[in-house]
C-alpha cells in the first residue's frame, strides 16, 4: 500500500504515457470541473492509470512503485524557425493568425512532436516601440501541458534580457486570467480598448479580436532572472 502523507479533501489523477514513457499527476481543481483537460491529455496519447490518490507525493510514490520506468514529464525545449512557429500558431492558436516578423521564437516539445511556441518581436504599438520594449506576440501551447506557458514566458524573459531589452510586454483577452504571467513575474498594467491597428500609414488587415484586452509588463532591468 503507498501511503498518502498528509490526507486533504483533495484527489489527484495520474495520466501515463505509454509510447512516451512519462506520467503526469493532476489534482481535480487543475482538471476543472468539466474534465475538460483529461480529454486533452487523452488527445495526447495519455491514458489514466489511477484517480483517487488523496496527495501529490502519494501519487508520484505509486509511479515510483509500480512503474519505475516512467519518469515525470517534463517538457523540453527545442529550436524552432519563424515558419515553424508560425505554421503551429496557424494550425493551433485559437483567436489569431501568425504575426508577420520576429525577434526570436521559442519551441517546446513533449520528446516527440512540437507542443507549443513563443514569437516575440517588436511592440505592435508603435508608443511602446522604444527600442527597449519587446513584445510577445504570440504564445500557443496545446492546453494539455500545464506548466508549458510558464516556461517559454520564462525563457522569453532570460533571452530578451540578455539581448539587452529593458522591458517585456504582452496582452491577453479580459476573459484569461494571466496566471502564467504572474507566476513569471509580469505585473497587470491596465486594459487596453483594443479596436483596429489598420490606419492609412500603416495598412493593416484585422484576423484577430479586436475587444479590450489586458496588458502585462515584466520589468527586465530589475528581473533576477539569469
Amino acid at each position: 500500500m503507498v501511503s498518502a502523507g498528509p490526507i486533504t479533501d483533495q484527489f489527484y489523477w495520474v495520466f501515463a504515457n505509454n509510447e512516451l514513457e512519462r506520467y503526469i499527476v493532476l489534482s481535480v481543481e487543475e482538471l476543472g470541473s468539466s474534465h475538460s483537460l483529461r480529454w486533452e491529455m487523452m488527445n495526447e496519447g495519455f491514458h489514466v492509470l489511477w484517480d483517487s490518490s488523496r496527495s501529490r507525493k502519494q501519487a508520484i510514490r505509486y509511479m515510483e512503485l509500480y512503474y519505475p520506468d516512467y519518469k515525470k514529464f517534463e517538457s523540453v525545449p527545442v529550436p524552432v524557425t519563424f515558419r515553424e512557429a508560425c505554421d503551429f500558431v496557424n494550425k493551433h492558436h485559437r483567436h489569431h493568425p501568425a504575426p508577420q516578423g520576429m525577434k526570436f521564437a521559442l519551441g517546446l516539445s513533449n520528446g516527440r512532436e512540437l507542443i507549443g511556441v513563443l514569437i516575440a518581436g517588436r511592440p505592435v504599438s508603435r508608443l511602446r516601440d522604444n527600442r527597449k520594449t519587446i513584445e510577445v506576440t504570440r504564445l500557443c501551447v496545446h492546453s494539455a501541458y500545464k506548466n508549458a506557458c510558464s516556461k517559454l514566458y520564462a525563457s522569453a524573459a532570460r533571452i530578451a534580457k540578455e539581448m539587452g531589452y529593458q522591458m517585456l510586454i504582452t496582452y491577453t483577452l479580459e476573459e484569461e486570467d494571466g496566471g502564467s504571467l504572474r507566476g513569471v513575474g509580469f505585473q497587470f498594467i491596465g486594459v487596453t480598448p483594443g479596436g483596429s491597428w489598420h490606419s492609412k500609414s500603416r495598412s493593416r488587415q484585422d484576423r484577430h479580436p479586436m475587444g479590450p484586452k489586458r496588458a502585462w509588463s515584466l520589468n527586465l532591468s530589475s528581473s533576477q532572472e539569469e
